[in-house]
């Protein structure tokens, strides 16, 4: 989730929360406050990039450290706010709104480290996109709603049960998205193949649907709830060209990727993807596939991609490769810019 969404989250949070000793204004500073506390793992960021990556949605979302986590935060709020009480009165507060900080991140496809750091292993319910703004908008209604009626905490639970309901309908619609996958998949007679759906923006029936093989992909970009095909004016700005990108399940146009390519490529990609320079993107990738090779007289740069992230209208943020002679890591920008990632 972005942090509007998650600041929105704990300022609605602290009213559904008891904690009657404490002033409202100091947990809606407090929730505020510790919704976004998680996110400080992007101090990460300037030390390392590759570090960043690894521990993003890490130990800071974890839920084997939330407690300690939830104790440091209590203790700085009782010294911040001079509470009678000391940590103990901020202490559930900041726990369950951490808590939600963790649910929202998990329900994203991005994925969320719940048992770092024992485990780098990523969890995703993925049936809500990174940026979803009805649900900022359900949230924003609650903290209004609080604010006008302070007496009563009915508008914070309304809008909580709004918010549960909405993911529930995504979780619905992800359901149909996956149901198209495997209709695909079934009439390509493909039967041993696993199926992914990611959500994306804009609308609840815009889904990619990923079928992979050992060593290929086939992706479409999926509207569920249209019948005829969708097209868009030849005058129409970028937003109309993306979104006429998804189609029906019946029309869509289906993508085949290979995880290595063909040939002598084929060959330089699997060394390079077997290599210990490029464990971090083994770690990340979810649906790795070969973007393209880069042979220059100094050397190649074999790129890689990971089409969970591919979506009409945009490059895809996360592409890296190995360059050579070195064979060091780079990042592929959005704008064809490489730069080091280390």
């Amino acid at each position: 989730m972005d942090n509007l969404t998650h600041t929105l989250s704990g300022l609605v949070t602290a009213r559904l929360v008891s904690a009657r000793e404490l002033p409202m204004r100091t947990r809606y500073i407090a929730g505020a406050l510790a919704a976004n506390f998680p996110d400080l793992d992007i101090v990460l960021a300037p030390v390392s990039s590759e570090l960043y990556l690894m521990h993003h949605r890490g130990e800071t979302h974890s839920l084997l450290m939330l407690p300690l986590w939830a104790l440091l935060l209590s203790w700085l709020f009782a010294k911040m706010f001079k509470s009678p009480g000391g940590w103990r009165d901020f202490y559930g507060l900041t726990a369950v709104v951490l808590l939600v900080h963790i649910f929202g991140d998990w329900i994203t496809g991005y994925g969320t480290q719940l048992f770092a750091p024992f485990t780098r292993e990523a969890y995703s319910l993925g049936t809500t996109f990174i940026i979803d703004p009805l649900m900022s908008f359900i949230l924003l209604l609650g903290f209004l709603g609080c604010l006008w009626w302070k007496a009563s905490p009915k508008a914070a639970q309304l809008s909580a049960l709004f918010v549960m309901l909405w993911i529930g309908t995504q979780f619905y619609w992800k359901q149909q998205a996956l149901d198209a996958g495997k209709a695909y998949a079934l009439s390509e007679g493909l039967r041993n193949a696993k199926v992914s759906a990611e959500p994306r923006p804009i609308s609840p029936f815009n889904w990619t649907v990923i079928v992979r093989e050992p060593e290929h992909y086939h992706y479409a970009h999926l509207k569920l709830n249209a019948e005829t095909q969708q097209s868009a004016p030849l005058d129409a700005n970028w937003l109309e060209r993306t979104l006429a990108e998804f189609q029906p399940p019946h029309l869509a146009s289906w993508k085949t990727a290979a995880k290595f390519g063909n040939g002598e490529d084929g060959l330089l990609a699997r060394d390079i993807w077997a290599r210990p320079e490029f464990a971090f993107f083994r770690w990340f990738a979810d649906a790795p596939a070969l973007y393209r090779i880069d042979h220059h007289p100094q050397g190649s740069c074999v790129w890689f991609e990971d089409l969970r992230f591919a979506a009409p209208g945009r490059e895809s943020p996360f592409r890296f490769g190995l360059c050579g002679p070195e064979w060091k890591s780079y990042r592929l920008g959005r704008d064809g810019q490489v730069t080091p990632f280390r």
